[in-house]
């Protein structure tokens, strides 16, 4: 017997249960993700990305505080580091809600900071970070997710836009 169940929060298809066998998963959201969905997962692809980023760039303000305590932009690159750690708990909240495995991996943007001959360079790579976070949550926004999840990333991009502007040199 073959019976419809619900619709998958991606594709928006029927998903179906036949002879008690369900053809998706059930998120902890209990909203369903059919298998097709599950196995070409971008969503959680893009969410993982985003995470990586966020821990670098925790590491990224880590090292500029370190390296750069006592500048006039101190307590914005505090705040800065507080909300990619946010974000990066968020992100993986995030990961699991919609049925996916958070990526134990950090970006290296680290490095790219490093490299960058001067303090004003460091921090305008840093906003170009900032504006990626930014552009990757966009794509993120144009999948089926659970609306937390929407929720928190739609802040989230909000957060980042205004660590920006906070921090145009």
């Amino acid at each position: 017997m073959r019976e419809a169940v619900g619709r998958c929060i991606r594709c928006t298809k029927e998903v179906y249960c036949s002879d008690g066998f369900l053809h998706g998963i059930v998120l902890d959201s209990s909203h369903i993700l059919c298998f097709t969905c599950r196995e070409n997962d971008e969503l959680i692809h893009i969410l993982n990305q985003l995470l990586e980023a966020e821990k670098a760039g925790v590491e990224t303000l880590d090292y500029l505080l370190r390296i750069y305590p006592s500048t006039v932009y101190e307590e914005r690159m505090k705040d800065i580091k507080k909300d990619e750690a946010w974000s990066c708990s968020g992100l993986i909240e995030a990961v699991r809600r919609e049925g996916g495995t958070p990526s134990k991996k950090t970006g290296t943007f680290l490095e790219k900071v490093k490299a960058q001959p001067s303090f004003e360079d460091k921090i305008s790579l840093l906003n170009k970070g900032q504006a990626w976070v930014a552009r990757k949550i966009n794509d993120a926004l144009s999948f089926g997710m659970h609306e937390e999840t929407r929720s928190f990333l739609l802040e989230m991009k909000q957060r980042h836009v205004k660590n920006i502007q906070a921090m145009s040199v």
